[in-house]
């Protein structure tokens, strides 16, 4: 919104929020076009003018009370119905990937791209979980959802707690070590950003971070594009590991990534080339 308003670009900001909580819509799903309102917004899609949308859905259902749940969830689901199937671009339609959210079957999709992704296993076995442990030199471990979830280093005195395993899943890797680069593709550009730091994550390392513009390598992009193709996403956040001797290791590829501290950093450029593909600039 920010970049929109800088660069001039007509723009409108639709409130999921509040259309969820009492919005209204009419949609025919044979034609696919409609409108949706908000109250204060009124949108009708398909219309020439409106080019393109961003579109990163909040779901508040479970934060509401019985008697408006029924109603948010109807127009949740209709909301992303008409966002799946309008004829307009949009990014990203809901649904389009939803791999991330299967952490190994998402890695054996990367790997088939040309990627080098990370040994992994996933498992609520402890025999399974200390073989594995005890296989790779050093180890993390994460959720195994799609959800939020923090890598931890897998340190030797946990090795007593793989008993809890049997209570919920655990993704294990092997440890990777290198620097955290993170590539941005939007359409056919992309846009990394090299993350030199102590911890296994460093979003939450408290320790010193170094942020650098990089260029990923050719093949890097070309793989990046394999997924992208493959996926029919428009826009992904790719995670990697940078080795010393600049081998990259693919840890997942974000199907609507957040990408606000990595555009401040870079003079809002990502948001730019959003802008220009949302506006038929670019091709998707």
């Amino acid at each position: 919104m920010r970049a929109a308003r800088h660069s001039g670009v007509s723009h409108v900001f639709f409130d999921t929020v509040r259309f969820l909580r009492s919005g209204t819509y009419h949609w025919d799903f044979q034609d696919r076009c409609g409108r949706l309102s908000t109250g204060a917004v009124t949108i009708d899609l398909p219309d020439p003018e409106v080019t393109g949308i961003y579109a990163r859905l909040v779901d508040i259902i479970d934060n509401l009370d019985s008697r408006e749940r029924a109603a948010a969830s109807a127009r949740f689901t209709v909301l992303t119905e008409i966002l799946a199937t309008v004829d307009t671009l949009v990014v990203n339609r809901p649904g389009v990937d939803m791999s991330n959210w299967s952490k190994t079957y998402h890695l054996n999709l990367l790997s088939r791209c040309g990627f080098t992704v990370p040994q992994s296993l996933l498992t609520n076995d402890e025999e399974e979980a200390r073989a594995f442990l005890e296989a790779v030199p050093s180890a993390v471990f994460k959720g195994a959802s799609g959800e939020k979830t923090i890598a931890s280093a897998f340190e030797p005195d946990q090795m007593r707690e793989l008993r809890l395993l049997s209570r919920s899943p655990v993704l294990f890797q092997e440890r990777v070590r290198g620097a955290d680069v993170r590539t941005h593709l939007v359409g056919a550009r992309h846009f990394s950003e090299r993350i030199d730091s102590e911890g296994v994550n460093y979003q939450y390392c408290r320790g010193a971070k170094a942020f650098t513009p990089v260029r990923v390598p050719p093949d890097i992009v070309e793989k990046c594009l394999a997924y992208q193709a493959m996926s029919g996403l428009t826009f992904i956040g790719f995670d990697f590991m940078v080795r010393d001797n600049g081998h990259h290791t693919v840890l997942e590829a974000n199907p609507m990534p957040g990408y606000d501290g990595y555009d401040r950093r870079l003079g809002l450029r990502i948001s730019r080339a959003l802008l220009n593909l949302l506006q038929g600039r670019e091709k998707p």
